[in-house]
């Protein structure tokens, strides 16, 4: 007997599952037919999809390849194709290529032969469903497969560190979330752990009247919509959860309150920095132990030396496994005569300078009197290229495969779930 993957869908058990609203994620869907760009319309005013950042586009497969291989991949991707079976599975590997660890995909076809379903699930697709597709059914199918546990990776953590006070720790971490939010079109959280001087609110005029205290005071009761009340949106793709003047904790808080707060911002993929005070906090300490990343923000002085390598070894010696930190050498060209050049900061200890950034205080004093981030204005673009090399860093260092030979093509799930 033939089965056919219309016979799976129709499972009772399957139908009996309420479909759910979608958590927070990004969504790329691409069609190659009029009837599936309607659908993929009608999907996209959907309740359900309320917090869904949608894109939709033509071209199929194709198109969903030269997409995520310029812009990198959303966290779940919707595509219609097509292609014979032969052609399909060596397309989705090449897709593989792009996507990050935690990328689902959902597979739309004109066939309905459970070999082909079979032969997709094992290439590591989420699902398939055969054509006609109506809206019902393509909301239930991305309901299991984003709201199961474990459905999205949970998002990267980097944690921000400066080499002293006033190396631009804080800028750093302002305008790297901006520029990750806006190359990877997600939503990046910007969490201010400073809690007594944090500068986030003020530098981007945000009310920030409640913000990271009223998270930590709520402790392990804190919950994801509550979490998502006190966070400002700086843009679509930027969200600050502020430590304004008076938000001060008389005490750090707590570790398991600290995770508790890390891991729902983190939810539903989001990216999360971590704006951390000195090294001296047990909340740094710990928050740099478990971060996914770290960025040590520096100047190319002495002083910028001398504690660059002392924290270098501090971090080392917490996070014994992992790689070093993305070292940034932040306002080069502020006092020449006394400057160390890149090359030779570099060199004298031995690593890789992630970025380099200019000096340029009138640009950034601009950018803050309007509460504006340097690199989301006009005049920011040199800030944003400069970041660049370091953004790349942080999505690739996720994206990476433990050794430096290519990753074998033979299960695109063992790469869409790969996580560190």
């Amino acid at each position: 007997m033939t089965l056919l993957a219309a016979d799976f869908q129709k499972a009772p058990d399957a139908v009996s599952q309420p479909v759910t609203p979608l958590p927070p994620l990004t969504l790329g869907a691409y069609a190659c037919t009029a009837e599936m760009t309607e659908t993929f319309a009608v999907l996209q005013r959907s309740r359900l999809l309320g917090r869904v950042t949608m894109e939709t586009s033509q071209g199929g497969l194709g198109a969903a390849i030269a997409a995520c291989a310029e812009a990198g991949a959303p966290q779940v991707l919707v595509i219609e194709s097509d292609d014979d079976t032969a052609t399909l599975l060596a397309r989705l590997d090449t897709l593989a290529e792009h996507c990050d660890p935690g990328t689902r995909v959902l597979v739309i076809g004109g066939s309905n032969d459970i070999g082909l379903y079979r032969a997709l699930l094992r290439q590591g697709v989420s699902d398939y469903l055969p054509r006609p597709v109506l809206p019902e059914q393509l909301l239930r199918s991305l309901s299991e497969m984003t709201t199961q546990p474990g459905a999205i990776a949970k998002g990267a953590v980097t944690a921000c560190l400066g080499s002293g006070g006033g190396v631009g720790s804080s800028t750093i971490a302002l305008n790297t979330a901006w520029v990750l939010g806006q190359a990877r079109q997600g939503v990046v959280g910007l969490i201010d752990l400073d809690l007594d001087f944090g500068t986030a609110g003020l530098a981007l005029a945000l009310d920030g009247s409640r913000g990271i205290a009223e998270a930590l005071a709520a402790g392990t009761a804190l919950d994801g919509q509550m979490l998502d009340g006190l966070f400002d949106a700086y843009d679509p793709h930027l969200r600050v959860l502020t430590a304004s003047e008076g938000n001060g904790l008389a005490t750090e808080p707590l570790p398991e309150v600290l995770d508790h707060l890390t891991d729902l911002a983190r939810s539903g993929g989001h990216r999360v920095i971590l704006d951390l005070p000195g090294f001296a906090s047990a909340t740094t300490r710990r928050a740099l132990r478990d971060a996914d990343q770290v960025i040590l923000t520096t100047t190319p002085d002495l002083a910028g030396l001398k504690n660059t390598r002392k924290l270098l070894d501090l971090i080392a010696k917490l996070r014994p496994d992992e790689a070093k930190p993305f070292v940034v050498l932040n306002r080069v060209g502020m006092a020449r005569r006394q400057e160390i050049a890149p090359k030779d900061f570099a060199q004298t200890l031995g690593i890789d300078i992630a970025a380099t950034v200019a000096f340029n205080a009138r640009g950034f004093a601009h950018a803050n009197n309007l509460g504006k981030i340097y690199a989301s204005t006009p005049r920011g673009k040199a800030v944003r290229a400069s970041l660049q090399p370091l953004v790349r860093a942080l999505v690739t260092s996720q994206i990476a495969a433990p050794d430096t030979a290519k990753p074998s093509m033979a299960s695109l799930l063992s790469r869409l779930l790969r996580r560190g």
